[in-house]
């Protein structure tokens, strides 16, 4: 299986050997205090670098990796860090606590949020040699004739990137986006064929591989849809789609937040927009220079991007990303496996209700938003302990002012939970897979999700071996419900890694923060 992380680590190495022989390391001394920076998780792909940048810098550079939206919630919240480098700065510039703050911005790469699909379905659509419109894109994903997979623009910058793009794009003003464009009925068109969701682009790809005889193509970094091409695991190339009105693209800005550290910051960006740099960076990364007259490396389409306006306020993005979650995007059915064996007993049974309650609402920090219920979702909860016990399934409104009954059933569930008992994890997520798949045939077209939490391993019921056995034995019709695994305590990572793989979902650490991890989830779902 094609692994986007494992490609990224392979390519960031060649290019750390690369630069390191072609005089391009700055040559300055290392000392002092580092430079401490807060970075999007997409760019630990330079890692390998930080050697000649913080040679370049002349003192230690410093990583924290986080997601776009948890960047401004960290610095929002008074963290401190002497810069940020994120995929994307439009969101943290509107943010007004955090506009005062940042001291200088450049650019250093760049790729655009972009469709790749399968060569066949491109030319069954007519859509090679020429491009199509967003809103051809859209008529093709209503009609059923284009199966995609995106990211969610509530817990990534590519599908925040292109939900900006293709709303403004819809709108057909020809002006930045405001909140009447977004209550625009065409936006639900292209959703329609949002097949898959994800809450990482890197995450997306390899999901991509794996589920791509059901999927006509997926909305990514076209470094990324370069990447699966170069890849060797696909059965037809993804052809790159610019729609004609234009795209958003990420720059990936590093910017100053300590003024005490400009003459670091100043000397780590002179280096990293040198020409050899930026030409080697590209050739590795699949991204585009930003400096005139590199060109982008072989096999990058040597084409102008057209650029959609982007929103002037912070209130149209929020609306926007409002608007996905309770509007445009299919509605959800998440199942919830959460073990309240004895083990749970304390101070795990309090996280786990905490976390829960903060779906609820009880969050109220900008990730806590985005990432708590949504309108129209459907929400099953099942305890188990040494057997499944009895669910509670509750469907909130699609008017987010009547969800109150709902999801007070859901917090009076929820504190009621008990620990006792034993541990059988491997019945309760088969239970809960049979109950999505009757609510699936019952109701095709809403996304559909499996979360188990547990702290400890599998004791009793059903074992590992035997839940593999038979969920293989399953119709290929029947499977395709990802069931997604928090590990939290004692718990079994290679029992929680073989169920996640098998079922074409993924592990959580919750073991240092488990609210956190809870809402990370959530771009999953």
């Amino acid at each position: 299986m094609f692994r986007v992380d494992a490609w990224l680590r392979r390519g960031a190495c060649l290019l750390a050997l690369a630069l390191a022989g072609c005089g391009a390391d700055g040559g300055g001394a290392v000392d002092g205090p580092p430079l401490t920076v807060l970075a999007g998780s997409e760019l630990k792909d330079l890692a390998p670098l930080q050697q000649d940048m913080a040679r370049a810098a002349g003192a230690p550079i410093e990583f924290t990796y986080t997601g776009s939206l948890d960047a401004v919630e960290r610095l929002v919240s008074g963290e401190a860090f002497d810069a940020v480098w994120v995929s994307h700065g439009k969101y943290l510039q509107q943010t007004e606590a955090l506009k005062p703050r940042i001291r200088a911005s450049e650019r250093t790469m760049a790729s655009p949020v972009i469709l790749g699909v399968k060569q066949s379905k491109a030319r069954a659509l007519g859509w090679v040699g020429t491009e199509p419109t967003w809103a051809q894109i859209a008529q093709a994903a209503a009609s059923g004739q284009l199966a995609y997979a995106m990211t969610s623009p509530a817990a990534s910058n590519t599908g925040f990137t292109a939900l900006v793009g293709v709303a403004s794009a819809l709108a057909g003003t020809g002006d930045a986006l405001d909140e009447a464009a977004v209550n625009s009925e065409r936006l639900a068109d292209l959703f329609k064929g949002q097949a898959f969701i994800a809450g990482s682009s890197g995450w997306l790809a390899d999901a991509y591989v794996q589920r791509q005889d059901a999927l006509d193509g997926l909305i990514n970094y076209e470094s990324v849809i370069l990447q699966l091409n170069a890849s060797g695991q696909l059965q037809e190339p993804l052809v790159p789609i610019y729609p004609r009105e234009g795209i958003v693209t990420a720059d990936y800005p590093l910017m100053l937040l300590n003024d005490a550290r400009r003459d670091a910051y100043n000397r780590l960006v002179a280096w990293l927009r040198q020409p050899e740099v930026q030409a080697r960076i590209s050739k590795q990364t699949s991204r585009r220079p930003v400096v005139p007259g590199v060109a982008p490396a072989a096999g990058i389409p040597d084409r102008v991007l057209v650029e959609l306006p982007f929103p002037a306020s912070r209130g149209v993005l929020d609306a926007l990303i409002d608007a996905y979650q309770a509007r445009l995007r299919k509605p959800a059915s998440t199942f919830f496996v959460v073990d309240t064996s004895g083990s749970m007993a304390g101070d795990g049974l309090t996280q786990l209700q905490a976390s829960l309650d903060g779906l609820t609402g009880g969050d109220t920090t900008l990730s806590g938003r985005f990432a708590r219920f949504q309108p129209r979702e459907r929400i099953y909860i099942m305890p188990f302990s040494s057997a499944p016990g009895t669910p509670l399934v509750v469907e909130l409104p699609p008017s987010g002012t009547d969800a109150e009954p709902a999801l007070e059933r859901l917090r009076t569930f929820n504190d009621r939970l008990q620990a006792d008992g034993g541990t059988a994890m491997f019945a309760s997520v088969r239970q809960a897979y049979l109950d999505a798949l009757a609510a699936r045939r019952h109701a095709p077209g809403r996304q559909y999700g499996i979360v188990v939490m547990t702290d400890g391993q599998n004791r009793d019921g059903l074992s590992e071996a035997e839940f593999l056995v038979w969920y293989g034995g399953l119709p290929e019709a029947d499977k395709g419900i990802p069931v997604f695994a928090l590990l939290f305590g004692e718990a079994s990572a290679e029992q929680l890694e073989q169920l996640t793989q098998a079922t074409g979902g993924r592990v959580f650490d919750g073991r240092h923060d488990l609210r956190a991890a809870f809402k990370a989830i959530r771009g999953y779902l």
